[in-house]
């Protein structure tokens, strides 16, 4: 309350002001507290604007389509590829993100793409690389057996062979000439 004219007693005027101050210090305390706990966690995504981010997973070496691919922009934005290897990714952050693909048997693959407001962003093709192919299937023909070369300074005792596969065999000496004994 304000008074047209200060109070005759001095002590009076004083109390007044004090009790001012502490009505504002509380009223400030009130409403930093009302601020605070409106204000989101750290870890929830606040109010922002959104794109959306679509592309296709190929298998590198044959071009095929790698259906239920895992597509994912963070830990928060995911998808699988479908049977065509096609995925949507709806409801991303707009700014530069990384689209990362992971699949059964393959190496991961990651793409930089810019996301728009609004607007559809095309990570094109991500390939991925095989980990390692089935059992039987050769990425090359396999090489030919190595044959050692004859030494002509040694030569095979009866009995004993200087062949590769004898050479493996538990107790056979690793090298044809240190198997082979010198003729008489």
């Amino acid at each position: 309350m304000f008074l047209a004219s200060p109070p005759g007693n001095p002590g009076e005027w004083r109390r007044i002001v004090v009790n001012m101050q502490r009505t504002l210090v509380i009223a400030l305390l009130v409403l930093t507290a009302i601020g605070s706990s409106c204000s989101p966690p750290p870890n929830v995504v606040g109010v922002q604007s959104y794109g959306t981010v679509v592309g296709r997973v190929l298998d590198a070496t044959t071009n095929r389509p790698i259906p239920e691919a895992l597509v994912s922009v963070g830990s928060l934005y995911t998808a699988t590829a479908d049977k065509e290897g096609a995925f949507v990714l709806t409801g991303v952050p707009i700014g530069n993100q990384v689209v990362q693909v992971h699949a059964p048997g393959y190496t991961y693959v990651s793409k930089r793409v810019f996301v728009l407001q609004n607007k559809t962003a095309n990570a094109r093709y991500l390939r991925l690389v095989p980990a390692a192919l089935p059992a039987g299937e050769a990425t090359l023909p396999p090489p030919g057996t190595p044959s050692p070369s004859p030494e002509p300074s040694a030569s095979p005792s009866p009995g004993v062979s200087a062949s590769p596969a004898a050479s493996a065999s538990p107790g056979a000496s690793a090298s044809p000439i240190a198997s082979a004994t010198p003729a008489p």
